[in-house]
């Protein structure tokens, strides 16, 4: 979305809700928010790199994951539609409803590419309520977008329209100007308008003078594109006919299907999990055939046992021999005994059909739910966007902090990583989830989530680049920033605290990582 032609739809955006109060906010996608006026809907799309704006007569919307939407909209009377200079960012300026909203609040809409957000801001102050995305400093040095903060709008994007008909501008235009000239120096072009001004005259400097004139003066009107019938796209794989129209995708020639946002969303929220689960599945599978038989691992004890004369304490490997005199390579634990390493095998051959039978019924379960989610992939596009939008609330509130269970990742090397979402999850997950051997992080005398590495009946231990990692969710999920020490440890060093809360713990014979956030 251009930022010029944004400035082209603020009249309409403004005919049809200034003055007016806001009936009712929704989510009619994750990335769409959905605001109802008296005349109908108007739906702000911030999917990163496909922004877009639309105007709907009805919709189905389910309720925002956060309840500052709702708190500080509803019912609000929108007094002013206006944009950020001419850059791809719209602003609706809402009259205070509450107290707390200290002279009205802003919605600011930046459809700009692959960084578009939605946020919702308090005017007295610029702190921010909600937002769409978070955006933390380690991924935008220039500003940080999460509440609580203050809101610092994006930096202009080239030389506003005001100064289009200057000599530094004619002097920057002069000559042979190309497409890219134009949209990084002006504010408010993009790749498609500058296409549109080098080839709607040879004098590039006096169309950019011109278009800048009727700008400033709200003469503007977007050009036709060379196809002669379709305006040019105000979204970037939206088009849309009409000012403010909801968009259409071309399928085949003559035919022609109404743009879903909740059914594209639900599309893609389906192929993302389904490539999560297809990493469970193969690592799974993975631990399933590296786990060793019963008879093998109570071998290797009683090896030792009869050897422990030639061990000692400290070593990592012991190559001795069989009953038939065949050499067998044992792996040992560098902070046990003999007699404690032979004890962990007989201890571990006991338990080996319970992990066995423990991941075979994981790798069935994973492959009923990947059949599921591609059979509901195949049907996405078909399916009613009310349909879809009633889906997407019931992926969201499964995958909610409030169901309680552990948040699960998949690290480098196919390795299960788990982290606690509250002090009775992390209670649970390292006393009652985690195995004895797993390896166990927190970020360092603050507050934070629990996180496991599980080994699932891997004999080696994670890469370097697995641990940093497992490191840098911990220290994401704590309540610290900047660069954190991370202590990891294996799960049997970790005890609760006498008379402590749940999840408060103290652990022993660590070592430390560093992330940063």
């Amino acid at each position: 979305m251009d930022g010029i032609y944004l400035r082209a739809l603020i009249p309409l955006l403004a005919e049809r809700t200034k003055g007016t109060a806001l009936k009712r906010v929704g989510m009619s996608s994750s990335h769409t928010m959905s605001l109802e006026f008296r005349k109908g809907w108007l739906h702000l799309h911030g999917k990163p790199d496909k922004p877009g704006v639309w105007w709907t007569g009805n919709a189905s919307v389910t309720t925002p994951v956060s309840p500052s939407w709702e708190h500080h909209l509803t019912g609000a009377v929108l007094e002013d539609v206006c944009q950020q200079g001419s850059d791809r960012v719209l602003e609706l300026r809402f009259k205070e409803r509450t107290p707390y909203d200290r002279g009205g609040t802003t919605l600011v809409f930046e459809a700009t590419g692959r960084n578009s957000n939605i946020i919702l801001v308090r005017r007295d102050d610029a702190r921010i309520l909600a937002c769409l995305r978070k955006v933390l400093s380690r991924v935008n040095r220039y500003r940080s977008v999460s509440p609580g903060a203050v809101y610092t709008p994006p930096p202009a994007s080239g030389i506003p329209p005001e100064e289009w008909g200057s000599d530094k501008v004619s002097e920057l235009l002069a000559g042979t100007v190309t497409a890219r000239t134009l949209y990084s120096t002006l504010e408010g072009v993009g790749p498609a308008s500058a296409k549109a001004i080098i080839n709607h005259s040879p004098d590039t400097a006096a169309t950019v003078a011109e278009l800048g004139r009727k700008l400033c003066m709200g003469e503007f009107q977007p050009w036709q594109s060379e196809f002669g019938k379709l305006p040019v796209p105000l979204g970037k794989g939206m088009p849309i006919l009409s000012p403010l129209a909801p968009p259409e995708v071309e399928e085949t020639p003559g035919e022609k299907r109404q743009y879903k946002p909740a059914a594209s969303e639900l599309e893609s929220v389906l192929r993302k999990r389904i490539k999560t689960e297809k990493k469970k599945l193969s690592s799974s599978e993975t631990s399933l055939e590296r786990l060793q038989l019963p008879e093998v691992l109570r071998l290797y004890g009683n090896l030792i046992l009869t050897g422990k004369s030639s061990l000692r304490k400290g070593m990592t490997e012991a190559v001795l021999h069989d009953w038939e005199g065949n050499p067998v390579n044992i792996p040992l634990k560098q902070s046990m005994n003999p007699a404690e390493n032979a004890g962990r095998y007989f201890r571990k051959a006991g338990k080996i059909h319970l992990e066995r039978d423990r991941l075979e019924k994981r790798i069935e379960n994973s492959r009923g739910l990947l059949l599921d989610l591609n059979n509901m992939l195949a049907g996405a596009q078909e399916m009613a966007d009310e349909e879809a939008a009633l889906i997407l609330e019931k992926l969201r509130k499964r995958q909610s902090p409030q169901q309680g269970g552990p948040m699960e990742f998949i690290l480098q090397g196919g390795w299960r990583c788990l982290a606690g979402r509250n002090a009775t999850g992390n209670d649970r997950l390292t006393f009652k989830i985690a195995a004895r051997d797993d390896i166990w992080l927190h970020a360092r005398g603050v507050a934070g989530a629990h996180v496991i590495i599980r080994r699932d009946g891997r004999a080696e231990n994670p890469s370097a680049a697995a641990l940093e990692q497992a490191a840098q969710i911990a220290a994401e999920n704590s309540s610290s920033n900047g660069v954190i020490p991370v202590d990891w440890t294996l799960v049997k060093y970790v005890r609760r605290i006498k008379g402590g809360g749940p999840g408060q713990v103290t652990y022993s014979r660590e070592k430390t990582v560093f992330a940063e956030v």
